[in-house]
């Protein structure tokens, strides 16, 4: 009697390389360029734009304007890479 043999491929699971990604922000020059910061009113929907250095200059022009209520705002930063 014959013996049958059969060679069988070995199964493997193939890995998957993880993409790596970085956050680059070199298209934004924090050093000589305003920052822009949104104060949004939530409750009557109002937005306000300020250009400013660093939070705590925008805070400041904030605080000149004079607004109650200051919980009914919430403070928004521009990023400079915007997701796709």
């Amino acid at each position: 009697m014959k013996e049958i043999t059969t060679k069988r491929k070995k199964e493997t699971m193939t890995k998957k390389k993880k993409q790596i990604t970085t956050c680059d922000y070199h298209d934004v020059d924090r050093e000589n360029k305003p920052l822009v910061y949104m104060f949004h009113n939530v409750r009557h929907n109002l937005h306000l734009f300020i250009n400013a250095g660093n939070a705590e200059e925008a805070y400041e022009q904030f605080d000149r304007c004079e607004f109650l209520n200051r919980d009914e705002w919430k403070i928004f930063l521009e990023a400079g890479s915007q997701p796709a």
